[in-house]
């Protein structure tokens, strides 16, 4: 799967164009019906506030239906930002951003679990390390 990004400008007239031969590229042909979806986050308007939209032909509801819709990303870029491949990731939103982490694989454990580790005064990272080992901890 890749993501395929263009651009273009609302000419004079305020006309979008997308090329003709863009659209035969993308499947679609003359007097295809196609669904324009966008986000609003005026709430008392329909205006484009992101100024960002996708055209599907089934519309955004089909593709939420889609049991394979997940969100892969490049091992470069993981490995970029440090996290190991095979991680669980955790992802917070936050006005304006949306931050991708490795998830703390503490935060699977029980909280007594994690408090006797602290009260026997274990290094978190040496749970981490033993959890990722499925068990065993080699240094």
């Amino acid at each position: 799967m890749k993501m395929i990004e263009i651009q273009s400008a609302v000419d004079r007239h305020g006309q979008l164009t997308i090329p003709a031969s863009l659209l035969r590229d993308m499947g679609l042909a003359a007097g295809d019906t196609v669904k324009l979806a966008y986000i609003s986050n005026a709430p008392d308007s329909i205006r484009n506030t992101f100024k960002e939209f996708v055209i599907t032909p089934d519309g955004i509801t089909a593709l939420a239906e889609d049991e394979e819709n997940e969100l892969t990303l490049p091992h470069d870029l993981l490995e970029a930002a440090g996290i190991p491949v095979d991680s669980d990731l955790e992802i917070v939103c936050a006005k304006g951003a949306v931050v991708i982490m490795e998830a703390d694989l503490l935060d699977s454990l029980p909280d007594e679990l994690r408090q006797l580790f602290d009260d026997l005064g274990i290094n978190p990272e040496t749970v981490r390390a033993v959890m990722r080992n499925g068990g065993v901890y080699d240094e």
